[in-house]
């Protein structure tokens, strides 16, 4: 079985692709995947650690861009689709996954123009531009959540499974795993993420307020850009905060945290959820269709998560909401175990199968 995964960018749309990769992997001995991307996405460094094969196409986003913007979008596209169709032709897949964003569509549109089965999977509550206009090429629609049913027209082939998720993650603490960041106190661990690419305004926000409660730890992933400011601003609190551009082994940092405070990205939430961690989330305001809202909804109103709107949110926002909670572990555990109707996710191993039953020829 040979399988094309396209798409990447972020980590929100390539690791889902990893773990169903990661899945048929697993069962299969002779199973074969590469990954198609662009240069400037996650996957161009990823990918290549994985041990899977990636080959770079011509691809960038439509939105937002002008009338003259749009225009070279549309060259590119068409350039990365013939680029799609030679990597399609020398490798000879059975099926082609897009898992969303603009570094997937060159390769799905070759896909549908050479008539190779194609599935997609869509991460978010509100599916993306992406998929919403590849949807009437695929096979099959694999959601990570029920809402992004009624985006996509009725009768569509839709399956509601859930984000797949990279098969480390594991719900419950490890206190354990606070070694692997250097963390050598006994104090509450709070986790700060905004995705791959970090996230400034948690970043400083989060930084503030440690340095006003010296008895809380922390892991804090910056993105590359940030991370020069907040070491500084951190600069001495080695042993209770661990600074880094990116968080390789993210299932320790979930098992080492108490709290984490993150983005609403489908990815993290649905991690989060799965690690049985409690969060602060802080949706981002500028994303498409203000779909991180609709993400960190699901969470909170199970009532594993709180959230907070980005333009509040300082040290003293973060101070009343956090606090609380890192000071009262019933309440931390009561938010933990909302969190486990959302646990033992199979969403890898339920699109896998599917996956195996399209490869064979075999219809819905």
């Amino acid at each position: 079985m040979r399988v094309i995964f396209a798409g990447g960018g972020t980590g929100g749309h390539l690791y889902p692709a990893l773990a169903v990769a990661e899945e048929l992997s697993s069962r299969r001995a002779g199973f074969e995947a590469l990954f198609v991307g662009t240069s400037r996405g996650i996957e161009s460094r990823v990918i290549p650690a994985s041990g899977y094969g990636l080959e770079l196409i011509s691809s960038r986003g439509a939105r937002g861009k002008g009338a003259a913007g749009k225009a070279v979008t549309g060259a590119m596209l068409a350039a990365g689709t013939l680029q799609a169709m030679g990597i399609i032709r020398r490798f000879r897949p059975d099926l082609v996954f897009g898992s969303g964003g603009y570094a997937s569509v060159a390769a799905v549109c070759a896909a549908w123009l050479m008539r190779k089965p194609v599935v997609l999977q869509e991460q978010n509550s509100i599916p993306g531009l992406a998929n919403r206009t590849l949807a009437p090429m695929a096979r099959r629609l694999y959601l990570g959540f029920e809402k992004a049913r009624g985006y996509f027209r009725k009768g569509a082939p839709v399956m509601v499974t859930g984000n797949p998720l990279r098969g480390a993650i594991r719900p419950g603490p490890d206190r354990s795993a606070r070694k692997d960041f250097g963390l050598s106190g006994d104090g509450p661990v709070l986790l700060v993420f905004g995705g791959s690419q970090g996230a400034m305004t948690l970043s400083r926000a989060a930084a503030g307020y440690l340095l006003r409660r010296p008895g809380v730890q922390a892991m804090i992933q910056t993105g590359e850009n940030g991370y020069d400011e907040i070491r500084g601003m951190l600069s001495g609190e080695s042993g209770r905060i661990f600074v880094s551009p990116y968080i390789e082994k993210i299932d320790r940092a979930y098992a080492a945290a108490d709290l984490a405070l993150a983005r609403a990205g489908a990815l993290s939430v649905s991690e989060l959820a799965a690690a049985g961690l409690p969060s602060v989330l802080v949706p981002y305001p500028h994303c498409a269709d203000d779909h991180q809202r609709h993400n960190a909804s699901v969470l909170v109103e199970a009532g594993g998560a709180r959230m907070i709107e980005d333009g509040r949110l300082d040290s003293d926002s973060l101070s009343a909401e956090i606090d609380p909670m890192l000071d009262d572990p019933g309440l931390l555990g009561g938010m933990r175990a909302a969190l486990k109707p959302f646990q033992g996710h199979r969403a890898a191993a339920v699109i896998a199968d599917d996956m195996e039953i399209l490869a064979g020829g075999a219809e819905w």
